[in-house]
């Protein structure tokens, strides 16, 4: 599961306009609207380089964060300390297919579809079962998706990305095919860094990423101790997910 070595250091630069704080508040509708139990304590899985969970800290949440990329935790320890939120989240290495004994939550997240990197309905079972094992009955489990009918209307392109920061041109080459087998869109990343003429860095990495039919997320959770309540758009909870855009939300929650 672990695709991030070098890549990792390019990870916020390349992602600098996400607009993760209208995404947490679309995570707190989730809390709001969804569970039964009020929401403190977040797990949050696949936490990277740790943005989420400090805008979520700064609205008073504690959160634990897993992860299992020692670069991207490194970079979220950084992050956090210079956030002044140190004292709200904990940071753990390690496999969210292997969640114990990390203590009770509220609520659990899985933002910026970590699902993709788990390519079997198996691999969201075993973090579903982490998952209930961590929520109380009626704590909520929300994550984003890649939604299949609309990969495969809409399939990968070639993108490129260039910033620019501190003088250096960062340019990132995203190439995307589809495997209509296993369900997973294969793209490799190619990261170029350039100051003054003089490359810097030259980092490539795969990262296959699986899509998902909203049947099959349902049957994994459901096998993890898990309900399904909705899938939805990516960034309006009152539309279902559709065939127009690929990223959707999954709400779930523990009987």
């Amino acid at each position: 599961m672990n695709q991030f070595a070098n890549y990792a250091k390019y990870y916020d630069d390349v992602y600098q306009n996400k607009d993760y704080a209208a995404e947490t508040d679309l995570i707190e509708s989730v809390f709001s609207r969804f569970s039964k139990t009020p929401v403190k304590k977040i797990l949050s899985l696949g936490c990277g380089t740790g943005t989420y969970e400090i805008e979520l800290a700064k609205r008073g949440y504690i959160i634990t964060g897993v992860d299992i990329s020692a670069q991207m935790l490194e970079g979220a320890k950084s992050k956090i300390e210079q956030a002044g939120v140190g004292n709200k989240i904990t940071l753990v290495e390690g496999d969210i297919r292997s969640l114990k004994n990390l203590g009770d939550f509220d609520a659990v997240i899985m933002m910026f579809n970590i699902v993709g990197y788990l390519h079997t309905p198996a691999d969201l079972t075993a973090v579903a079962a982490g998952v209930a094992s961590h929520l109380p009955s009626g704590g909520v489990f929300l994550f984003d998706a890649w939604y299949a009918p609309a990969v495969v209307a809409d399939p990968p392109t070639d993108r490129t990305k260039v910033i620019e920061k501190n003088g250096s041109k960062i340019t990132r080459i995203t190439r995307g095919s589809l495997d209509s087998v296993k369900k997973l869109v294969n793209i490799s990343f190619e990261v170029t860094e350039v100051k003054d003429g003089k490359s810097l860095a030259h980092v490539t990495e795969d990262h296959p990423m699986r899509y998902w039919d909203a049947d099959e997320i349902s049957a994994a959770l459901a096998t993890g101790g898990l309900k399904l309540l909705k899938t939805t758009a990516f960034d309006d909870l009152d539309h279902e997910a559709n065939s127009e855009h690929w990223d959707m939300q999954v709400i779930a929650q523990k009987v």
